[in-house]
């Protein structure tokens, strides 16, 4: 779950808001920064965290785990070496 946006630090850019799988995170209209508007759909996924230029978002571990895929990753990746 998201822990913290450091509104100091945050620079309302946006790439935490299009990375978020889950849109749980928007640009605020009155502060111009990010804000999660949705916390408690986080999945925990870190893209947030990890692609903030800034350095402004913290998530705290084992939210909960992502949402099963509908493929699994050997299979997707042995079609294409098959192909």
């Amino acid at each position: 779950m998201i822990k913290e946006f450091d509104q100091l630090l945050c620079i309302g850019c946006g790439v935490c808001e299009t990375v978020c799988p889950a849109d749980v995170i928007r640009i605020s209209t009155t502060t111009g920064k990010a804000i999660a508007a949705y916390k408690g759909d986080c999945w925990t996924c870190y893209n947030c965290e990890l692609d903030c230029p800034v350095g402004a978002i913290k998530v705290a571990p084992f939210r909960r785990h992502r949402p099963p895929m509908s493929f699994s990753l050997d299979e997707s990746l042995s079609m294409r070496v098959s192909q």
